[in-house]
C-alpha cells in the first residue's frame, strides 16, 4: 500500500525511492523486552489497574535496572523506553505517593539515559549542530529563559512558595523540552532515530486497542460519560488523539510492512478515532480534520479535493458524525424562544463560556501587555476581567482555565513571550516542511509529512485549549522535530555515499541532482524563507 501516483510522492516513483526499488519500511532491530512492557503498561491504563506499591516497586527497580544496563551499552535505548513511557506519564506517573517532590518514572528515565549517555560520550561521534537546529535550540532556550522567570516571580514572590517548590513547579513544564533537547544531542544516526519513531507508533497503536476497552466500558455505563482516557480530561485526550493518530497512518501506508503488522495499524488508528469520537471535543476533531486536509494535499490533488468536499458535506449535514460527538456540534448553536421570524438562537454554554474567557483574556493582556499576571495566576484573577452581564449570567467564570493558549500565555507571562512562542510554532513548520523537501527517500518524506500533520493539528487544538507544553500531548512532537532537524545530514550523508560508487567523481561535485537543485533553491517557490539545507553539511561530515 503506497501513495497515489497523482500525489506529490507517489510510491511508483523510482527517484522518489533511492533509485533501488527497496520498501519503504523496514522493522528496527527493538529487544522483545521492550514490547512486553508496552504491553503490560497498556493493560494497567486501560483497564485502570491498580497495582500494589510493593509490587510496583519490585519491577520497577528490575526493569530500570536492566534498563541501565542496555543504555550503558547503547544510550539510544533510554530514549526508546522514554518514548514508549510518555503517553503513559500522567496514568502511570510512578511518584511513588509523592516521597520525593519531583521524582517519577519521567524522571527516573531521564537520569538513565543520561547516564548512558555520559558514559559513551567518548565513543559517540558528535557534529556540529546544522544551521537550522542551532536557531531552534537558541530560540527555545530564550523561551525556557521567559518562563523560568514567570515561574519564579510568580511562584516565590506571589505565592510564597519556596524555591524548591517553584523549581518543581518549572521542571514539570519543562519537561516537554527537555525531551527535545535529549533527542536532539543523543540521536545522531538514523538507524537510532528510526528505533524511536517505530516505537511512537507501536505504541500508539497499543493505546488505540486500549481504547475499544475504555469506550466499551463508557458504553455499559447508565449515562453517557465523555471518555478521559489516559490524559484524564476529555478534551485534553482529544487533542492527542487528534495529534498523533496521523504517526499511525504514516506507517500504515509505508511499503514492505507485513500484513498482520498493518492491520494492528489499522485497528490503532481506528481505535484512536473511536477515542476521538467519545471525547466529543469539538476543537480536537476540527484539528484532526485540518492535518488529515494537509495529508491529502501533499498526498493527491485528487483525494484532497475529494476530502474537501466530503468536510464540507458534513459541515452541512452534522447527522453524519458518529455518536457523542454529533450530539455536542449539533448543540452548538440552540434555538430559544420565539415564532418565526422571530425565532432567535444563542451558543450553547460551553461555547459562550470560552467566548467569555477569549474576552477576559484580551482584556488582561491589554492591562498586562509586558510580564502578564504571572505563571499559572489566569485562573486567579479572571473573574475579575470577563464582562457580568446577561449573556455571562448563569455562566461557570470563577478559577477556569483559558481554553487558547496563545491567549493564555500572552496574559499569563506578556506579549513578548507569546511573540516568541509564535516564533516556535513557524519554526516547527520550517523544520518539517525543510524535511520534506530534503528527504531521500519515501520513509523520510512520509515521516516530514506525519509532521506536517501534527503540527497543523497542534496549532488549531491550541485554538480551543491549553495544552501545547503538556508531556503527554507534546512530547512526542518534540522527540520527531529533533530527529527531523537531522535527516537532511542523512540525506547527504547517503547521496555522497552513493556519488562515491560511481566513477568520475570530483569531490565537490558528489551530491546527488535533487540535493543540488535544493541548495540552489531550485523549483521551491518559497525558497527565500524555506531553502534547504546546504551541500557544505556533508562535505563537513565526511571530512570530520
Amino acid at each position: 500500500m503506497g501513495f497515489g501516483r497523482s500525489g506529490a510522492f507517489s510510491a511508483a516513483s523510482p527517484r522518489e525511492m533511492d533509485g533501488s526499488g527497496e520498501k519503504t519500511f523496514v522493522l528496527p532491530r527493538i529487544p522483545w523486552p521492550y514490547y512486553a512492557i508496552l504491553l503490560f503498561m497498556g493493560f494497567v491504563a486501560a483497564d485502570d489497574v491498580n497495582v500494589p506499591r510493593a509490587v510496583l516497586l519490585v519491577l520497577s527497580a528490575a526493569v530500570f535496572y536492566a534498563l541501565l544496563q542496555k543504555t550503558l551499552v547503547r544510550p539510544v535505548y533510554g530514549l526508546v523506553a522514554l518514548a514508549a513511557f510518555i503517553p503513559y506519564s500522567k496514568a502511570i506517573a510512578g511518584n511513588m505517593g509523592g516521597l520525593i517532590p519531583g521524582m517519577n518514572y519521567t524522571t527516573v528515565l531521564t537520569l538513565i539515559t543520561l547516564v548512558g549517555f555520559f558514559s559513551n560520550s567518548k565513543k559517540i561521534e558528535k557534529y556540529e549542530a546544522l544551521p537550522l537546529e542551532a536557531s531552534f535550540r537558541r530560540l527555545l532556550l530564550l523561551f525556557c529563559g521567559i518562563v523560568a522567570i514567570s515561574v519564579l516571580h510568580t511562584d516565590i514572590s506571589g505565592s510564597g512558595m519556596t524555591f524548591f517548590t517553584a523549581l518543581v513547579d518549572y521542571k514539570r513544564w519543562f519537561d516537554p523540552l527537555m525531551v527535545f533537547f535529549l533527542t536532539s544531542y543523543l540521536v545522531q544516526e538514523e538507524e537510532d532515530a528510526k528505533m524511536i519513531l517505530y516505537m511512537m507508533a507501536f505504541t500508539l497503536v497499543v493505546i488505540g486497542f486500549g481504547t475499544y476497552w475504555q469506550r466499551h466500558e463508557l458504553d455499559n455505563r447508565s449515562h453517557y460519560v465523555r471518555l478521559t482516557g489516559l490524559a484524564g480530561q476529555a478534551n485534553t485526550m482529544g487533542a492527542f488523539y487528534a495529534n498523533y493518530a496521523f504517526v499511525m497512518i504514516g506507517y500504515l501506508v509505508m511499503k514492505g510492512m507485513k500484513r498482520i503488522r498493518r492491520s494492528l495499524f489499522f485497528i490503532g488508528i481506528v481505535g484512536c478515532l473511536l477515542g476521538l469520537s467519545a471525547t466529543q471535543s469539538r476543537g480536537d476533531a476540527l484539528g484532526f480534520v485540518g492535518g488529515m486536509m494537509v495529508f491529502f494535499l501533499l498526498r493527491s490533488r485528487l483525494q484532497f479535493v475529494i476530502y474537501v468536499s466530503a468536510v464540507v458535506f458534513i459541515a452541512y449535514n452534522p447527522q453524519y458524525l458518529p455518536g457523542g460527538l454529533k450530539q455536542r456540534v449539533e448543540r452548538t448553536v440552540q434555538q430559544q424562544s420565539g415564532d418565526g421570524l422571530d425565532k432567535k438562537t444563542q451558543l450553547d454554554a460551553s461555547a459562550r463560556t470560552r467566548l467569555a474567557l477569549w474576552k477576559g483574556a484580551i482584556r488582561m493582556i491589554e492591562e498586562n501587555p509586558v510580564m502578564g499576571v504571572g505563571y499559572k495566576m489566569f485562573q486567579t484573577y479572571i473573574f475579575s476581567y470577563v464582562d457580568h452581564n446577561e449573556e455571562t449570567a448563569g455562566l461557570e467564570l470563577k478559577g477556569r482555565d483559558g481554553h487558547n493558549a496563545y491567549l493564555m500565555i500572552g496574559a499569563e507571562m506578556g506579549i513578548p513571550a507569546l511573540l516568541v512562542f509564535l516564533s516556535i510554532l513557524v519554526f516547527m513548520f520550517r523544520i518539517a516542511w525543510r524535511s520534506y523537501r530534503a528527504s531521500p527517500d519515501l520513509y523520510w518524506k512520509t515521516i516530514s509529512i506525519v509532521a506536517l500533520c501534527s503540527i497543523t493539528s497542534l496549532v488549531i487544538t491550541n485554538m480551543f485549549g491549553s495544552r501545547v507544553f503538556s508531556l503527554v500531548l507534546t512530547g512526542y512532537l518534540w522527540m520527531l522535530l529533533a530527529i527531523l532537524l537531522k535527516m537532511p545530514r542523512w540525506a547527504e550523508r547517503r547521496a555522497l555515499q552513493k556519488s562515491e560508487k560511481a566513477p568520475g567523481l570530483d569531490a565537490p561535485a558528489r551530491i546527488l541532482p535533487s540535493f543540488s537543485r535544493l541548495a540552489a533553491g531550485a523549483g521551491d517557490p518559497v525558497s527565500g524563507f524555506l531553502h534547504p539545507y546546504s551541500g557544505r553539511i556533508a562535505r563537513r561530515d565526511v571530512e570530520s
